[in-house]
């Protein structure tokens, strides 16, 4: 029956996983045109200004995480702009805490920077 028929089969059927796959891609790939042009979320972009990477990152998202990669974390420099409190100075006395401040440069915070260093480090070996 099969070779009596006119019209032969097709056997170009694209599985399931790579359409998936190729939808995936492009929505990434519109995903970063879109971060790219848009003039919000600066902060953001300074820490993962690749959609794609970001996306490949294991990452714990908590709210205080967030506020602090999105630049509304309550540091002393946020609380000042808002004129909740007088003085944008750190504890450590080397400068405003702002949140690149805190993850970069704090002397109170070296140990703990150290430790998730370290820990980085063991992660991605």
């Amino acid at each position: 029956m099969a070779a009596n028929k006119t019209k032969p089969e097709s056997y170009n059927k694209i599985p399931k996983s790579v359409v998936m796959k190729d939808l995936e891609e492009e929505s990434v790939t519109k995903w970063q045109r879109k971060w790219s042009q848009t003039t919000k979320g600066k902060n953001t972009k300074e820490y993962f200004p690749d959609v794609a990477e970001r996306l490949k990152m294991k990452l714990q998202l908590t709210q205080n995480f967030t506020a602090i990669v999105s630049g509304h974390g309550k540091t002393r420099d946020y609380l000042h702009r808002f004129k909740i409190i007088e003085e944008p100075k750190c504890p450590c006395g080397k400068g405003g805490q702002t949140t690149d401040h805190i993850i970069y440069a704090c002397e109170r915070l070296t140990k703990e920077r150290d430790r998730l260093k370290k820990m980085a480090i063991r992660t991605n070996t």
